[in-house]
């Protein structure tokens, strides 16, 4: 790598922060405002919306969905996740009317599954359903 190289990467993070020179930025779980219920088939594509409330050093949403206890004991977990490049002392969320979706199959079996999801600004968990039913449409309402 060359000095000039050395320079440029050093002055591009100095002046508009990692994320915009392609580096990502610390992660941190935004407040939750509000998730929908939704109803699926089993094995069909839902995706949760999630409205989020973040911070305004709080970008880039995305979300990263647990299945593994959804067999044994019905439960599916949520995680939105925000990336934060700069800290955020004084702050207050602004909740995003535009929700984020969280995508994935839904279980094979029909039955009710919790959807929880937890949210930071109460240090509670939010609890929904996911109502996989033989036949129909898929759905999901706030």
């Amino acid at each position: 790598m060359t000095l000039r190289r050395i320079i440029a990467i050093g002055a591009c993070a100095a002046a508009v922060g990692l994320s915009a020179c392609g580096e990502k930025c610390p992660t941190e779980t935004p407040r939750v405002d509000a998730v929908a219920g939704c109803t699926a088939t089993p094995g069909s594509t839902v995706s949760v919306p999630l409205r989020l409330c973040p911070t305004c050093n709080q970008s880039a949403a995305s979300c990263d969905v647990d299945l593994s206890q959804a067999t044994s004991s019905g439960t599916i977990q949520l995680d939105p996740v925000v990336e934060a490049c700069e800290n955020a002392n004084s702050c207050p969320p602004g909740c995003d009317l535009n929700a984020i979706d969280c995508t994935f199959a839904a279980p094979s079996q029909v039955g009710t599954y919790e959807i929880l999801v937890y949210n930071p600004a109460t240090n509670t968990t939010i609890s929904r359903r996911l109502d996989v039913v033989a036949s129909g449409s898929t759905s999901c309402a706030f």
